[in-house]
C-alpha cells in the first residue's frame, strides 16, 4: 500500500495518447495480442475441410489511435461462434 504518496493532477492529453499507442513499441504488443487470439480462435475450430483460416486481424483508424480487429473470415468460424464462441474464448484465453 503506498502511504503519503501523491501524484497531483493527471491532465489528459489526446495528442500524447494518439502519439503513444501509435508508437512502434505498443503496435507491435497490439499486433502480438492480435495475431494470439487469431491463433488461439483458428485452433478451436473443428476439421471442416476449409482449406482458409477462419479467422483474420484487420487493422482500423480509430478516432486517437491505429488497431487491430480479429473477426470470422470463414461461414465455419460464424457457425463456431454463435455455437460454441470459439473467438470470445480465443479473446480470454490470449489475455487480450
Amino acid at each position: 500500500m503506498a502511504s503519503g504518496i501523491k501524484f497531483g493532477k493527471f491532465k489528459m492529453s489526446r495528442a500524447g495518447y494518439a502519439a503513444l499507442m501509435d508508437s512502434p513499441g505498443v503496435q507491435g504488443v497490439v499486433e502480438r495480442k492480435a495475431q494470439a487470439v487469431k491463433a488461439a480462435a483458428d485452433a478451436g475450430l473443428s476439421d471442416g475441410g476449409y482449406a482458409l483460416p477462419g479467422h483474420e486481424v484487420k487493422d482500423f483508424q480509430g478516432k486517437l489511435a491505429r488497431g487491430r480487429v480479429v473477426r470470422t473470415k470463414t461461414d465455419q468460424a460464424r457457425y463456431s461462434e454463435a455455437k460454441r464462441k470459439t473467438l470470445s474464448k480465443a479473446l480470454g484465453a490470449a489475455n487480450g
